[in-house]
C-alpha cells in the first residue's frame, strides 16, 4: 500500500504554466522516497518529470507557495540531484554532463564509478571499458576539461587505475608498475617533455618512473647516446619546470630521483649519486670570511642565525672577524645586511634645557634603545651613543618633550570670622555726653585691606573690601594667612600651619585610681592644612583640586583623667575649573567653643552672699570660621605671555585707579550733605 506524504489543496490544471502562476501549492514530504516526490509533484503540477536509474533514496520536501521552480531547485540541491529541462520533460539525475566549445563539464554526486563511467560512454559517443572498478559511491566534480583530461581526472579518482587509449576509445586498467599509456609529446604515461623556442625543454611530469622520464628525454634527441648504469624505479611524484637545454633538464632529473649523469666520449652514462639531491637542496655552499669595522662578531653572528636560519658560523678569536658557510647568493645578502648593520657610532651630547636626564627617558621614541643613552655622574648631562641620523632624530624628539613646564601661583588669603555670644552680669557702667556729629558719622578706611597680598578690590569688589575692613577693625575678622603659593602645573602644593602640642601618656592606677606616668611622650597637631594640586589645560583653564583641613585641641585633661586632649577637625575638599585670576572661595570649616569666668574686687569678692555685688561671672560661646580665598595665576616665560601679563597688569592698575576715584567721589558726596544737613 503506497501512502502520498503531501497534501492536495487545488485541482490539477493541465496547463503546467498556468498552473505555477497562478495557484497556491502545498506539500509535506517527510523521510519519503525521492521517486514518489517525484511523481507526486508531476501529477499536481502537470509537468512531466521522470527520473534516470541513477536516483535513488529518500528526502524530506515541504513547500506552501506560488513560487515552484524556486522551491523545487532548492529541493534538487539539498537532496544532491541535478535536472535537465528539454522538451517539456524535466530530466532528474544524479549526474549532470555540459559540453561547452570541447570543454565539458561533469557532476556526479553519491554514484559508483561504474555508473558515472558508464553516462560517460553515452554522452561522449566512444568506447569506455574497464576492469573490475571499486565499490562504493563518490562524488566527482570537473569543470572546463577536454576529453582525455576529463577522463585522465577519473581515472586519478579510482586509486590504481591508469588510463589506456586505443584507437577505438579507452581503457581503464588496474596499475601493474610496467604499464605504459599513451599521453603526451614523450609517449609515456604523464610525461610531457618537448623542445620550446631557443633549444629549451620542458618538463611536465606526474607520478612516474624517473628512467621513463630519462628515456623520453633522450628520446627528443636521435644523435644522443645514452647508457643507465643505476637502478631507475625512483618514482617523480611531480616535476614541471623549463631546462635551458637537454644537458640540463637530465642534470635536474637525475637530481631529483638521486642520479648522476656523466658525459665520456660523446655517451651520457646514468650512474647512482646520492649526494646529488643534498647538493641540489642545500647549494654549492663554501666558507667565507667577513671582519666587522665597528661592531662585534658575536652579536652580528646571532642576527645572522635569525635572519638565515640554521647557519653555520664560527666566531673568530680577535672578536670583530667569523666564518661563514653559505652558498653565493646568500652571501651576496649577508654581505648586504653587514653593510647595513655594521654603521659607524659615534658619541653626541644631548642638551636638556628644562627637564632632567631622567625625565627623558619617559619620553623616548620607539627608536631609540635605552642602552643608546648614558649619564653623567651628577645626572646632569645625556650622551647619546649611535649614528648622526639617529642622533638627529633624537633631537628632533627632544624639541617636542624638553619644554618649560607650567608654572602655578595661588594667590592665598585666609580669614578668621569670629562670632560669640557672651552672658555676663557686670555692675559698672558709664555715662558721657553726646558729641556733636554722632548722629551722622560715618567713614570708609581702606588701609588694612590695600595691605593685603591680595588684591582684594579687584577680585571680590568694592562692597567686600569696605565689609572686611570694618570687620578687621571690629576685631571681629583676624588674617590667618596672606601669601602667594607657587608650583608647577600638576603638582601638589602644601600650606600648614600648625601647633604641636606634646604631652605624656598616663595610665590609670587601678587601686589608687591616680594617674602613672608611662614615659611615652606623644604629639598632637592642630591648626591648617592646605593641598592645592592645579592642573592646566591647552585652553588656558585651571583645574584646582583644594583639600583644607582645620584642626582645634581642646583643654589639657591629661594630668587628671590619664586621656589625651579631645580635638576637632573638619575637612573639605573640592574641585573647581576656571580661567585665570578668577578667585576660589572655600567655607564651611566651622570651629565651636565656650569658656566661663569671672572677675571681682578683692576680698570683698569673697564675702557670701554681698560678694556676689562686687563680682563679674562671664559665660563665653565662640564660633568660628574659616574661609579661605585662592586666586590661581599661569606662569610661563614665553615673551608674548609675559607681554600679555603685563598688559593685563597695567589694565588691571588703571581699572584700581578709576575705583579709587569713584570711593573719593563718594566720600566727598557723603561729607557735601552732613555739612548741608548741621547748616
Amino acid at each position: 500500500m503506497l501512502v502520498w506524504g503531501a497534501v492536495f489543496c487545488l485541482p490539477v490544471l493541465a496547463d503546467a504554466k498556468k498552473s505555477a502562476a497562478g495557484n497556491v501549492y502545498s506539500w509535506d514530504f517527510s523521510d519519503c522516497s525521492i521517486r514518489d516526490i517525484l511523481y507526486v509533484v508531476s501529477l499536481d503540477t502537470s509537468i512531466s518529470i521522470v527520473s534516470d536509474d541513477t536516483v535513488s533514496g529518500k528526502a524530506d520536501f515541504r513547500f506552501t507557495g506560488k513560487d515552484f521552480e524556486t522551491a523545487f531547485d532548492s529541493f534538487l540541491v539539498a537532496a544532491r540531484l541535478y535536472v535537465n529541462k528539454e522538451n517539456d520533460v524535466w530530466t532528474v539525475s544524479r549526474i549532470r554532463i555540459v559540453e561547452h566549445d570541447g570543454l565539458y563539464c561533469l557532476d556526479a554526486c553519491d554514484l559508483c564509478a561504474e555508473q558515472i563511467v558508464e553516462k560517460l560512454s553515452l554522452f561522449l559517443g566512444c568506447a569506455l571499458t574497464y576492469e573490475v572498478l571499486p565499490a562504493g559511491t563518490m562524488n566527482v566534480h570537473f569543470k572546463d576539461l577536454d576529453e582525455f583530461g576529463l577522463l585522465q581526472g577519473l581515472c586519478l579518482r579510482l586509486n590504481g587505475f591508469v588510463l589506456e587509449k586505443w584507437e577505438t576509445g579507452y581503457h581503464f586498467a588496474k596499475r601493474t608498475g610496467t604499464a605504459l599509456t599513451v599521453a603526451g609529446t614523450s609517449g609515456y604515461e604523464n610525461v610531457n617533455v618537448h623542445f620550446v623556442e631557443e633549444g629549451k625543454v620542458y618538463v611536465d611530469v606526474r607520478d612516474s618512473k624517473a628512467g621513463d622520464v630519462l628515456e623520453a628525454l633522450f628520446g627528443l634527441d636521435d644523435d644522443v647516446d645514452f647508457c643507465v648504469l643505476a637502478g631507475s624505479d625512483v618514482r617523480i611524484q611531480r616535476s614541471c619546470f623549463t631546462a635551458i637545454n637537454l644537458e640540463d633538464a637530465l642534470e635536474k632529473v637525475c637530481a631529483q630521483s638521486g642520479l648522476g649523469i656523466v658525459r665520456s666520449n660523446g655517451v651520457y652514462y646514468v650512474v647512482s649519486d646520492s649526494g646529488t639531491r643534498d647538493r641540489l637542496t642545500g647549494g654549492n655552499k663554501n666558507w667565507y670570511k667577513l671582519k666587522l669595522e665597528y661592531s662585534k662578531s658575536a652579536e652580528f653572528v646571532s642576527i645572522l642565525k635569525k635572519r638565515f636560519g640554521n647557519v653555520e658560523c664560527v666566531v673568530l678569536p680577535d672578536g670583530v672577524s667569523f666564518l661563514v658557510c653559505a652558498d653565493e647568493r646568500d652571501f651576496k645578502e649577508i654581505c648586504l645586511l653587514k653593510d647595513e648593520v655594521d654603521l659607524k657610532m659615534d658619541t653626541y651630547l644631548v642638551e636638556l634645557k628644562y627637564i632632567r636626564p631622567e625625565d627623558l627617558l619617559k619620553y623616548l621614541p620607539p627608536g631609540v634603545d635605552k642602552e643608546c643613552l648614558f649619564f653623567a655622574d651628577d645626572n646632569s648631562c645625556v650622551y647619546f651613543k649611535g649614528t648622526e641620523p639617529a642622533y638627529l632624530s633624537l633631537l628632533e624628539h627632544v624639541k617636542m618633550c624638553d619644554r618649560p613646564v607650567v608654572r602655578v601661583s595661588y594667590d592665598l588669603l585666609i580669614l578668621q570670622y569670629e562670632e560669640g555670644s557672651e552672658n555676663s552680669w557686670n555692675p559698672s557702667f558709664s555715662v558721657r555726653k553726646m558729641n556733636l556729629g554722632d548722629k551722622n558719622d560715618f567713614g570708609i578706611k581702606l588701609g588694612n585691606v590695600l595691605n593685603l597680598n591680595l588684591n582684594v578690590i579687584s577680585a571680590f569688589g568694592l562692597d567686600f573690601a569696605a565689609q572686611l575692613q570694618t570687620s578687621i577693625e571690629q576685631n571681629k575678622t583676624s588674617v590667618f594667612a596672606d601669601t602667594t603659593l607657587h608650583g608647577v602645573a600638576g603638582k601638589q602644593i602644601n600650606f600648614q600651619n600648625t601647633n604641636t602640642y606634646r604631652y605624656r601618656d598616663n595610665n590609670l592606677d587601678p587601686d589608687t585610681g591616680k594617674p602613672v606616668y608611662s614615659g611615652v611622650t606623644k604629639e598632637i597637631v592642630s591648626g591648617l592644612k592646605l593641598d592645592v594640586v592645579g592642573f592646566v589645560s591647552g585652553d588656558g583653564m585651571i583645574t584646582s583640586t583644594v583639600t583644607a583641613s582645620v584642626t582645634r585641641q581642646g583643654i589639657d585633661t591629661s594630668s587628671s583623667t590619664g586621656n589625651p586632649p579631645p580635638t576637632s577637625e573638619k575637612v573639605v575638599t573640592t574641585e573647581v575649573c576656571g580661567k585665570s585670576g578668577e578667585p576660589i572661595v572655600i567655607s564651611g570649616l566651622v570651629q565651636n567653643s565656650s569658656s566661663q569666668g569671672s572677675s571681682g574686687i578683692p576680698l570683698i569678692s569673697k564675702v557670701p552672699l554681698l560678694g556676689l555685688l562686687f563680682k563679674k561671672s562671664e559665660k563665653i560661646n565662640e564660633k568660628s570660621q574659616m574661609v579661605i580665598y585662592l586666586v590661581p595665576h599661569i606662569e610661563e616665560y614665553s615673551s608674548a605671555y609675559i607681554k600679555n601679563q603685563n598688559d593685563n597688569n597695567q589694565s588691571e592698575m588703571l581699572a584700581q585707579s578709576a575705583l579709587l576715584e569713584r570711593c573719593e567721589a563718594f566720600y566727598k558726596n557723603i561729607v557735601m550733605e552732613e555739612e548741608n544737613a548741621q547748616l
